[in-house]
């Protein structure tokens, strides 16, 4: 029997293309989707032959969902799952799986790497010599400052390994604390989110996007923050409201911003903020050859464990479906 898997992730596969002939030998076949950045009704028109989907931040929303008769797995091509509808994926008794963690090191030096950018208008100043101008302006340091870390998850904690060499006072805050890793990495666990907001000169979302955490930036945390702060953004976009970000900024509340997510991606050319004097990237976060490598790897792995042998202990709804086979 040969299962049937649609790509809607342009990097599955990219750097590690055997990937693709070790399934299709195993009886998975692969096919890559007829175009990017695809919307849900176009996804939904081409999935109805599939037994499972890879995608990538493409929303597989209920109308995808309920084309895909065949469905079996929905597989993030990386981390987060905000734009996939796990609820009616269980209900249909449809796996969804990620690779949590995979990324983890290629996002967490992006996250270093732009906040520096932005600490000390590097991006600015690159394009201004292009432009054919010799200009200056004096910026901040990182080292000896207090750092905000929201989220210390596998990225949170790897951002604050990064940081140690800057010898920062590290906060952080997260719902499931685990005090002994802090401990050993002497970063101070705030129990009171103000505290992040209130004492950090640059602060690092490194959130999932859930209810609690949409919009967990806005007017009211830009109220309690240093003027001076400087915002990095690697998760999702919105986790801060953007237009009290563009409010913020306009009105010199705070430092600066590096984005490397928003709101709506891709980004929209008439966006307030593509005229701010802030760092932007286009979710490169996980773009490293090792991660995409290594994220192909897992979701090969995880698809052959559920096409080939119902096994769904790896998948974020496993215990929920029928049939699970439990370790």
């Amino acid at each position: 029997m040969t299962y049937r898997v649609l790509v809607t992730s342009k990097s599955f596969a990219k750097y590690n293309p055997e990937v693709i002939e070790e399934l299709r030998g195993k009886g998975i076949e692969i096919v890559r989707a007829p175009k990017s950045n695809m919307c849900s009704q176009e996804i939904a028109e081409e999935v109805a032959d599939y037994d499972g989907i890879v995608c990538g931040i493409d929303p597989i929303t209920r109308e995808v969902i309920d084309a895909g008769k065949k469905l079996k797995v929905i597989h993030m091509n990386g981390t987060g799952v905000d734009h996939i509808d796990i609820r009616e994926a269980t209900r249909k008794n449809v796996c969804v799986g990620n690779c949590p963690g995979a990324n983890a090191v290629a996002v967490a030096e992006l996250n270093l790497a732009i906040l520096l950018a932005e600490a000390r208008k590097i991006i600015k100043y690159s394009n201004r010599i292009r432009e054919g101008k010799w200009e200056r302006e004096v910026g901040v340091e990182l080292s000896g400052k207090t750092m905000g870390i929201l989220g210390l998850g596998a990225i949170g904690k790897k951002f604050a390994e990064l940081l140690e060499g800057f010898h920062m006072k590290i906060l952080a805050y997260d719902v499931k604390p685990d005090y002994e890793w802090c401990e050993k990495r002497n970063v101070t666990m705030v129990e009171n989110i103000s505290k992040i907001f209130e004492q950090s000169d640059f602060i690092s979302l490194n959130l999932p996007l859930l209810d609690s955490t949409k919009h967990i930036i806005d007017e009211k945390a830009f109220a309690k923050m240093k003027r001076d702060v400087i915002i990095v953004n690697t998760a999702r976009g919105s986790l801060i409201r953007t237009e009290d970000l563009i409010r913020a900024l306009k009105e010199g509340r705070i430092g600066g911003a590096a984005l490397d997510a928003f709101e709506t991606e891709p980004l929209s050319m008439d966006s307030e903020l593509r005229s701010q004097d802030v760092t932007l990237t286009p979710h490169l976060g996980a773009s490293s050859i090792e991660t995409m490598k290594n994220v192909s790897r897992i979701v090969a792995d995880h698809l052959e464990e559920v096409l080939l042998h119902q096994d769904f202990r790896n998948m974020l709804n496993g215990c929920f479906l029928k049939n699970t086979v439990v370790s």
